[in-house]
């Protein structure tokens, strides 16, 4: 029975190092937000300590996840999606004057935020009014094929096969305009929980 709850206590300070360390908090940082001292806190992932509900309540509310966060062990489950070659979800953005499919080749979210990847194409013909995006996170594109003109703000990018893009999503952004027959990209975007 103590090995089973050593265990335990391992695993939920390996758990704590790493959701402090993906928001790149301190020891003392996490101490502070939680009101818990820092040596509580290193002999807690350091696996030395069996640490009261109250205290594991206080650094899930500092780091902002739900108590049984600090319970999910990552090296045990995980969503894991593999997309072959030419395929994906088959998907279609509508919205009041503009419509276009793509491929969702990829999607997550979970207490640090959220993750999604597409394949889009858009032809010229589809182009009416193309839509545009404003959110929390950051966009990565990457332009498989075509030549188009990408808002981002006030800036505008010409887009051909093999540029990409990378920029905070907190700016206005889309294509703006459709320069060959059609486009074909990967975007990738995230978004804070």
């Amino acid at each position: 029975m103590q090995d089973k709850k050593s265990d335990t206590e391992l695993e939920i300070g390996r758990t704590l190092q790493r959701l402090r360390q993906e928001r790149s908090l301190t020891v003392t940082e996490l101490a502070t937000q939680a009101n818990l001292s820092t040596a509580m806190i290193s002999r807690i992932e350091n696996g030395h300590v069996s640490p009261s509900l109250g205290t594991l309540q206080a650094l899930a509310d500092a780091l902002s996840v739900s108590l049984m966060a600090l319970f999910s062990h990552s090296d045990h489950t995980a969503d894991v999606h593999h997309v072959p070659a030419g395929t994906g979800l088959p998907s279609r953005r509508i919205t009041h004057d503009h419509a276009h499919d793509y491929l969702t080749l990829g999607k997550h979210s979970g207490p640090g935020g959220s993750f999604q990847s597409a394949r889009i194409r858009i032809s010229k013909q589809d182009q009416t009014t193309l839509p545009k995006y404003q959110h929390e996170g950051h966009v990565f594109i990457y332009m498989i094929d075509g030549r188009a003109l990408y808002v981002c703000g006030t800036e505008e990018f010409l887009m051909a096969a093999g540029d990409t893009l990378s920029f905070d999503a907190k700016l206005p952004h889309g294509v703006d305009k459709i320069l060959s027959d059609e486009i074909e990209f990967i975007t990738v975007s995230t978004r804070p929980q």
